[in-house]
């Protein structure tokens, strides 16, 4: 008696045929891999934020976890771009990939500034902008996994304090806590 193996793959399963038997070896087979995160791998926590007279405080601590081990220790979480301080919790990631495009927009603003005469970079500018950013991308089904909380000053030189989620819900307030 000769033994027959036969491998079959479908569209999303590879089976062995062996006997007449057939045995699923594997429930995804050559599934192509997602681009954008599909949930939050290395994760910050808590960022508190706190508006007094006169400014604007952040508070963050710097471990960020891979999953429920305490991974990295010195994750900076707490990030100035231009005149805007920020804090996120959430995928650690996602929070670099939003400081790199932030830094990119603020030079090009500085490298245009000489083409217009108004000043507009602000925390205000940069909380509705995220707002968008991450509403954008929720609607792409691509969130950013974060919870930003963005201080500094308005557009009047008042201290200023919001946070944006990664559905693009926005809340301005006197004080926050996330994670």
């Amino acid at each position: 008696h000769t033994t027959r193996a036969v491998w079959m793959l479908t569209k999303d399963k590879l089976f062995l045929y062996i006997f007449g038997f057939s045995i699923m070896l594997s429930g995804v087979a050559a599934a192509p891999s997602k681009g954008h995160t599909t949930r939050p791998i290395t994760t910050g926590t808590s960022v508190v934020g706190l508006k007094y007279d006169g400014g604007v405080m952040l508070a963050a601590d710097t471990l960020c976890s891979y999953g429920s081990m305490a991974k990295f220790m010195g994750a900076r979480r707490l990030v100035q771009v231009d005149k805007v301080l920020l804090g996120a919790g959430g995928e650690f990631s996602d929070f670099q990939a939003i400081i790199d495009f932030l830094k990119a927009d603020a030079l090009e603003e500085e490298c245009t500034s000489g083409l217009y005469d108004n000043d507009t970079s602000n925390a205000r500018e940069t909380w509705n902008y995220l707002r968008a950013v991450m509403y954008n991308r929720r609607n792409k089904m691509n969130p950013l996994w974060n919870d930003i909380v963005v201080a500094g000053r308005d557009e009047k030189g008042k201290s200023f304090l919001g946070w944006v989620n990664k559905l693009g819900t926005t809340v301005e307030e006197n004080m926050f806590a996330t994670g």
